[in-house]
């Protein structure tokens, strides 16, 4: 049987981002055994700016917003018209994420069964070059007058859905409906009230049998964690863990950043069964130099345990003194550091992996793509010239026959993009994360090492956690080198310089 009711969604925004911008329009077409029941449309002023390129795609100027109503003002009428519906939008991720941030942000909850009409488009017209609504129109030759206007859009869908059913058999309809819901089957040995009381936040999630089975992180955690179970998708690992899985735990954070970082963590700490990453030894392998008595630069590989920060370094004692702190203001003191000594430096390191066999892989590309000697990069045991020579890739540095200077200067142009970035602050940082309810994470990271972080709950509630021990790790330093290089992000760093005032807040 097709769905009883749907509720059909367009809405105009400010941005592509629903955690930062808003919606501007809304058009809503509720339909209850394939006939249309009531419907809704209105311009939300968003309270925000915005951008002359939605204006020239919707012709909606701020102008037409000036006198339009708040969200919170229709909220209740939107609420009514999607309540027991399944939510049908094209790309229905996009608008679902911003009509629930839209309700969360006047802490009304909202949850629904999502209907993806790209999805649909991409399962029954698979041999249609593009999916999107323009081609939907262009291909079922519907007239849309007012295209990119929310009611107008979301009428377009009603009438593609009438289409399918008229071109599809209802079977083959409601299989390609379920396909697209994703309905998951609830394995043997966890209860229903568990899927049912996931929280749709940012987070991280732990699967558990008798051993902890799979850590996992999402911007929804619940959406996240149903996608493990819809049986269109499920593959042997995913069976598996079904089969096994008897508890969920679930730990939210403000946003995707402690997500990640808690999801790295727990991985190292729990050593879950199908967790790829937790199955790779602690241990890093690194690449080191040193000059040959002829003065040319060899690679060596050094198994590395931990890379600690030092614990009488300015920055980390400032950073715990931060911390400790934290139920009045995080507050900084302290003198400028001048031991050089008390800081790491990863520079003297050309790069860090995993493994050994890792390692020695990127050094044979290497070795080919700059004409390294691979006896000088330790791939090669021999008293005389390298292979690699006699194939003519190496320039005989092996045998003398390449000046030094040269040789050198290629080698360090091949480790350039494998050695750990510089660390871009004077000390260490605090990075502000808010989420839509209010939470808010300040985490702590010095010379890329993760220092520990502090929680601020909806009701004001503050909680600290300090690392005891804390060393570089390599899967923290890409989580934050990708996250600092976002320029969106800079405005959430907040620098605990060593010689600031003692009293200076950075909880403003």
């Amino acid at each position: 049987m097709l769905p009883a009711k749907l509720a059909f969604v367009d809405i105009e925004t400010t941005g592509g981002r629903s955690m930062y911008d808003r919606i501007i329009e809304i058009g809503i077409l509720r339909v209850e055994n394939n006939k249309i029941i009531r419907t809704f449309q209105s311009l939300i002023n968003p309270h925000a700016y915005l951008p002359k390129e939605i204006t020239m795609l919707t012709g909606i100027t701020a102008g037409d917003l000036e006198n339009a109503p708040t969200f919170r003002e229709i909220k209740d009428e939107i609420g009514e018209l999607l309540t027991g519906c399944i939510f049908v939008a094209h790309n229905a991720r996009f608008d679902y994420s911003f009509v629930k941030r839209e309700f969360g942000r006047h802490t009304d909850s909202f949850t629904a069964r999502q209907l993806c009409t790209v999805k649909l488009s991409r399962l029954l017209y698979p041999g249609w070059s593009h999916h999107n609504l323009d081609s939907v129109i262009e291909h079922c030759n519907f007239t849309c007058l007012n295209r990119h206007r929310a009611f107008d859009d979301a009428k377009v869908l009603v009438e593609f859905y009438h289409h399918l059913q008229t071109n599809f058999p209802p079977d083959a309809l409601e299989k390609a409906i379920n396909t697209c819901l994703k309905k998951p089957s609830l394995p043997i040995k966890l209860k229903r009230e568990i899927l049912d009381n996931l929280p749709e936040k940012p987070g991280v999630y732990i699967f558990y049998g008798t051993v902890p089975l799979y850590v996992g992180k999402s911007k929804n955690i619940r959406e996240r964690v149903l996608s493990h179970f819809a049986a269109d998708i499920r593959n042997g690992v995913e069976m598996q863990i079904s089969q096994q899985i008897a508890h969920i735990e679930t730990i939210t954070t403000a946003g995707e950043l402690g997500a990640l970082l808690l999801e790295s963590q727990l991985i190292k700490k729990l050593l879950p069964l199908y967790n790829r990453k937790s199955r790779l030894k602690r241990e890093m392998v690194a690449v080191k130099s040193r000059l040959t008595k002829n003065g040319y630069q060899e690679a060596y590989l050094e198994h590395v345990s931990a890379i600690h920060l030092q614990s009488n370094s300015d920055s980390w004692t400032n950073a715990r003194t931060t911390c400790g702190q934290a139920r009045n203001n995080i507050n900084v003191s302290g003198d400028p550091s001048t031991d050089g000594e008390s800081r790491i430096n990863l520079q003297s390191f050309l790069g860090f992996f995993k493994s050994r066999r890792q390692a020695k892989a990127t050094l044979a590309e290497l070795a080919k793509k700059y004409h390294l000697c691979e006896k000088l990069l330790g791939l090669e045991k021999t008293n005389s010239g390298c292979f690699a020579y006699r194939l003519e890739q190496c320039k005989g540095a092996c045998l003398g026959l390449e000046k030094p200077e040269l040789y050198n200067l290629r080698f360090l142009m091949a480790f350039t993009g494998l050695k750990i970035s510089r660390w871009p602050f004077q000390g260490a940082i605090a990075i502000e994360e808010k989420g839509i309810d209010g939470k808010r994470q300040y985490f702590l990271v010095d010379q890329w090492c993760y220092l520990g972080n502090v929680t601020i709950d909806e009701d004001g509630n503050r909680k600290e956690s300090l690392q005891n021990e804390v060393t570089f790790d390599l899967d923290v330093y890409t989580i934050i080198k990708h996250y600092l290089s976002q320029s969106n992000h800079q405005k959430t760093i907040k620098i605990l310089l060593p010689w600031q005032n003692k009293g200076t807040s950075i909880l403003n």
